[in-house]
């Protein structure tokens, strides 16, 4: 049983050539505290977990140089948080709710920006 610090490397279906590598906390064989997870074909997840997966603060490095940092629940984007789009140089700060936009402000390179609702809230 995984406990205490360690790093853990596997593949998955799918991904054979390129490893998954999670390095850091566990608790009762799950992610559980500060980690960081490689994961094939997606980016990188350096923060908080809790019982294997994402929650409370954490930072996602996504392959396209995307980044979001912020808050995560159940392994999904929940709560305040920012997205920065590397190609676009256009952000979004804001609320996100079980992954998806909220409400927040999307800003544009040039300064301008839309404050408001997303989605079909």
């Amino acid at each position: 049983m995984r406990h205490g610090q360690g790093e853990y490397t596997y593949t998955s279906k799918g991904s054979e050539d390129e490893p998954i590598t999670y390095k850091g906390a566990w608790a009762n064989n799950k992610k559980h505290g500060i980690g960081k997870q490689k994961y094939a074909g997606v980016g990188e997840y350096y923060g908080y977990w809790e019982c294997g997966r994402r929650q409370g603060e954490g930072v996602m490095t996504y392959l396209n140089q995307d980044v979001y940092s912020g808050k995560w629940l159940n392994g999904k984007k929940h709560g305040q948080g920012t997205y920065v789009f590397a190609k676009t140089g256009e952000k979004y700060v804001g609320n996100w709710n079980n992954g998806q936009l909220a409400k927040g402000k999307w800003v544009y390179p040039d300064g301008s920006y839309f404050e408001g609702h997303f989605g079909s809230n």
